[in-house]
């Protein structure tokens, strides 16, 4: 492994670039260190690795044994499992809403009594999530009711 690093007091903002011939463990394990500077997630596009801070996501959603994230336009894969995400975001604004997902409370509009004890969130974005009744004391916790 070759590092690099370029100081130039013109650049306004830290930037890292990671050229490989396949995203293989050891690199997938350096993304996860540089995605814990600075509050942000490593989500993956196609073959780009973006890094996007925690205020930009609404929700973490499990599907088909794959995590992603969604921000206001874009949908990203996390290689993180979501228990790993609930315990690293715990001390944050995201809360664990049910079996699949973790919910972004700053990106939450309004949330209301749905049928079976469940609550139903309305995000800033027009999405809806269900809160399961299991994790509605933890979302009201979590909100301060």
């Amino acid at each position: 492994m070759k590092i690099e690093i370029i100081q130039n007091e013109n650049i306004t903002e830290t930037e890292v670039i990671i050229r490989a011939k396949v995203l293989d463990e050891e690199l997938q394990e350096i993304i996860s260190c540089l995605s814990l500077i600075g509050n942000t997630v490593a989500g993956e596009k196609g073959s780009a690795v973006t890094f996007v801070p925690l205020k930009d996501i609404y929700y973490f959603e499990s599907v088909d044994n794959k995590t992603f994230f969604y921000t206001r336009d874009e949908i990203y894969e996390v290689k993180a499992r979501l228990y790993e995400l609930e315990e690293r975001l715990k001390l944050t604004s995201f809360v664990r809403i049910s079996k699949s997902a973790i919910a972004n409370l700053k990106k939450l509009k309004s949330i209301k009594r749905i049928k079976g004890a469940r609550l139903e969130a309305d995000l800033i974005n027009g999405e809806r999530l269900v809160v399961s009744r299991q994790y509605v004391i933890d979302i009201k916790n979590k909100l301060g009711v």
